[in-house]
């Protein structure tokens, strides 16, 4: 039985990743990593696991088009492709970028996830309790992810958000610049929203943290916490205040 199996961690966040090669299997079983090119990169990648899709590459295999595998991740970094698979130099990607997320070991999903109907699959970011009750695929996606709710909403009031900065070995959900410096926003399952600037991050960061109850239940708190913490920057690039930031139902 997979250890993280309980209700606190079918609360934890989940990226569903495409496998098309053995070699890119034995990588994540035998050494740990996986690698995403980061101009392909969805709109986020940090997740508590990464949960791997077997393409129809594997059909001599029983995983083939399934979830059957999942691991927890460890830390991300941003390298080169020659960086990441120096045996391949003259590859004609080989400077381009890589988003490398070390995992855990691999671990096996007592109920694979089947794709029947929707085999093309990218990524899908989603939850540990969707992926342990779904019965295809196509279950795991999330219409309303209050991740995609806040970044609209920023989008909406004329603010640019980053994805996938990567600060420490973590990658931040939504970055947004200000005249001094970056303001970074995660969003998790905490029941609480704390506010914070590590010393580890530099002067030039602040951090937000939000809960997805939060965003759910009061969205424009959240919007105005985010136009309070760009003033403390110097003010966004796009000279928005915290008064402007409201939400708008």
């Amino acid at each position: 039985m997979f250890a993280y199996f309980d209700i606190e961690a079918q609360r934890r966040t989940v990226l569903v990743v495409v496998l098309n090669n053995s070699l890119d299997f034995a990588r994540a079983q035998n050494e740990g990593w996986y690698r995403i090119p980061q101009r392909r990169a969805p709109r986020r990648i940090g997740a508590d696991f990464l949960a791997f899709y077997q393409t129809g590459a594997f059909r001599d295999q029983p995983e083939a088009q399934t979830i059957s595998f999942i691991a927890a991740t460890r830390r991300y970094r941003l390298m080169r492709r020659c960086e990441l698979l120096p045996d391949e130099p003259d590859h004609p990607r080989a400077d381009e970028y890589y988003y490398r997320i070390d995992v855990g070991p691999l671990q096996r999903l007592e109920r694979p996830v089947p794709a029947t109907k929707f085999r093309r699959v990218t990524f899908i970011h989603t939850t540990m309790g969707r992926l342990l009750t779904a019965a295809d695929v196509k279950d795991l996606f999330q219409s309303d992810s209050p991740f995609e709710q806040l970044w609209s909403a920023l989008r909406e009031h004329n603010l640019r958000p980053l994805k996938n900065r990567i600060v420490g070995e973590r990658p931040i959900d939504i970055t947004l610049r200000a005249r001094g410096g970056y303001l970074g926003v995660t969003c998790n399952d905490e029941w609480t929203t704390q506010e914070s600037r590590p010393s580890s991050l530099g002067e030039r960061w602040e951090l937000l943290h939000f809960s997805t109850m939060q965003i759910n239940s009061d969205l424009q708190s959240c919007l105005q916490q985010i136009g309070a913490a760009l003033i403390r920057l110097g003010g966004s690039m796009l000279h928005h205040s915290s008064e402007e930031i409201s939400y708008r139902k």
